[in-house]
């Protein structure tokens, strides 16, 4: 039995190290981003990387950009699809959709008036920022612009 454990480990350490012995890449894509893999992109410079040592990356930060990349596309993908819907909708119950956007620039002054901070969401992020006091003033000409055109209607 004790021959058989011996065989079995040497086995199990052989395989080990011949699997931890496998050659990756590290390149860096046109957009920036760093890439692992056993076989790089022909054509494109690769450095083989030391997978025993704890070697310190980058990945983590490319991970974390593509991760923003992708989040910022959905959200764009979604503003386009908000957007369409919207056209749709205008062009089947345009009195209705009138006067939801008249009620939503009476509330938006509203809160332009009373609240001491407001918030607004970031296009690029997608986080809540706080306005200045020159994006306020500015946010308040608009929405009393349109609250004009809506009492003009």
């Amino acid at each position: 039995m004790s021959k058989f454990s011996l065989l079995l480990g040497s086995a199990l350490l052989i395989l080990a190290s011949a699997s931890s012995a496998a050659k990756y890449y590290k390149w860096v894509d046109d957009d920036g981003i760093t890439h692992y893999g056993a076989n790089p992109p022909l054509g494109v410079v690769s450095t083989e990387v030391n997978t025993r040592a704890n070697a310190s990356s980058d990945q983590n930060k490319a991970l974390d950009s593509l991760q923003k990349k992708r989040d910022q596309a959905a959200r764009e993908r979604e503003k386009a699809e908000q957007a369409a819907q919207e056209a749709r909708r205008e062009k089947t119950e345009p009195e209705a959709v009138q006067q939801e956007r008249c009620e939503q620039y009476r509330k938006n002054l509203d809160i332009l008036i009373n609240k001491p901070t407001v918030r607004q969401e970031n296009p690029e992020t997608g986080e809540m920022e706080v306005i200045d006091q020159d994006k306020r003033e500015e946010m308040l000409e608009k929405t009393r612009e349109a609250l004009e055109q809506c009492e003009g209607s």
